[in-house]
C-alpha cells in the first residue's frame, strides 16, 4: 500500500487507497513466485505492451491477504535485468486473472496462488515502469518495519503472559517467579525486546523523505524478529502445558512470530544485506565460483 501512496497517481490513490483506509477493501502484494523468493530479481511474470495497456502473464505465490483482496499490487518484468522490473495494479475479477484455492499456513492465515493468463490492464494501472524496482524496494522497507513492529509487540505480549503465569503459578511451595533460573529467562527476554524496540524506533525516526533507510530497516527487522520469536518461545517454555494449549495465545505468539522471520525478508537475508550497507562493499550475488568483493574503505580498528 505504501508503494501506491508514494508513487501512485492521484487517480490510483482515489480508486484504491481511499477504500482501503476506510476499511472497505484489502490490497495484496504479489511479489514471490515459485522460482523467485529471496532472489526477487529472478521473477518472470511479464508485462507486455498491448495498445493502450499491458498483457500480464505469470504466477505468484505467498501473497498476504491474497484470498480476500480486491486489488493486487503485482511486481512484473517489462524487460531483462534489474531495470526491467516494475509494478502494476490488477483488480480481482479481471478476465484471465485467477485466484487459486486457499492454503492454510502456520500463522492461521489463508493464502492463494495467483495465475495471470493474458490479463489485460489499462495503462493507468501502471504504478512503476521499467527502472522502478529500486523505488519499490525503498517503499517495501515500510512493510519490513511493519513486520518488525508486530513481531516485537507479539513477543512482548508473550512476555506478559509468562510474567503473569510465573507470578500466580506455584511449585515446590513458592511462585515460579522466585526461581532464579526463570528470573534469568525474563531478564534475557526483556533485554532483547527493549533493544529491538529501540532499533525499530530509530529506523522510524531516521526515515528520510518518508521512507526508512535500508540499513536501519534491516537491523530493526532482524532484531525484532529474533527478539519476538525468542520471547514467545521462552514464554511457552515457562508456561509449560498451559502455554502449549490452543486455549492460550502463547502458542499463537510462537507461530506468528516465526512467520515474520520469513515474510518480507528472511532473517538470513537481513544478515546478508547488512554487510553490504555497513562495509560499503559490493558483493556478487550470481551463481559463480566464488564471490568477489570490491570494498572502498573498511576500518576494523587496531589489532587485539
Amino acid at each position: 500500500m505504501r508503494t501506491v501512496a508514494e508513487y501512485g497517481t492521484a487517480d490510483q490513490k482515489a480508486r484504491y487507497l481511499v477504500p482501503i483506509l476506510q476499511g472497505r477493501a484489502v490490497m495484496s502484494l504479489a511479489m514471490t513466485e515459485p522460482q523467485a523468493g529471496s532472489a526477487a530479481t529472478e521473477m518472470t511474470t511479464s508485462a507486455t505492451p498491448d495498445g493502450n495497456g499491458y498483457l500480464i502473464n505469470g504466477t505468484k505465490i505467498f501473497g498476504t491477504h491474497s484470498s480476500e483482496a480486491e486489488v493486487f499490487l503485482v511486481y512484473v518484468r517489462f524487460g531483462p535485468g534489474l531495470d526491467g522490473i516494475g509494478s502494476v495494479l490488477i483488480e480481482k475479477g479481471t478476465p484471465g486473472f485467477v485466484v487459486g484455492q486457499p492454503s492454510t499456513f502456520m500463522n492461521g492465515e489463508d493464502w492463494s496462488q495467483l495465475y495471470f493468463d493474458n490479463v489485460r490492464i489499462p495503462a493507468e494501472n501502471l504504478v512503476l515502469g521499467p527502472g522502478g524496482f529500486r523505488k519499490q524496494m525503498a517503499g517495501f522497507n515500510i512493510e519490513r518495519l511493519g513486520n518488525a513492529a508486530r513481531a516485537v509487540a507479539v513477543g512482548r505480549h508473550a512476555f506478559n503472559l509468562a510474567r503473569d503465569h510465573a507470578a500466580e503459578r506455584k511449585q515446590f511451595g513458592r511462585a515460579l517467579c522466585e526461581f532464579q533460573g526463570l528470573q534469568w529467562k525474563f531478564a534475557e527476554m526483556l533485554l532483547k525486546l527493549e533493544s529491538a524496540q529501540l532499533l525499530l524506533m530509530r529506523a522510524a525516526v531516521n526515515a528520510r523523505d518518508g521512507l526508512p533507510d535500508a540499513r536501519d530497516t534491516a537491523l530493526a527487522k532482524l532484531a525484532c524478529n529474533e527478539a519476538g520469536y525468542f520471547a514467545a518461545n521462552e514464554a511457552l517454555q515457562i508456561m509449560g502445558g498451559a502455554g502449549f494449549s490452543e486455549e492460550s495465545t502463547a502458542q499463537y505468539c510462537l507461530r506468528r512470530t516465526r512467520g515474520w522471520m520469513i515474510a518480507a525478508a528472511l532473517s538470513k537475508s537481513s544478515r546478508t544485506a547488512l554487510p553490504r550497507a555497513s562495509l560499503s562493499a559490493a558483493f556478487r550475488r550470481t551463481r559463480r565460483n566464488l564471490p568477489s568483493v570490491q570494498a572502498r574503505a573498511i576500518n576494523i580498528g587496531p589489532p587485539l
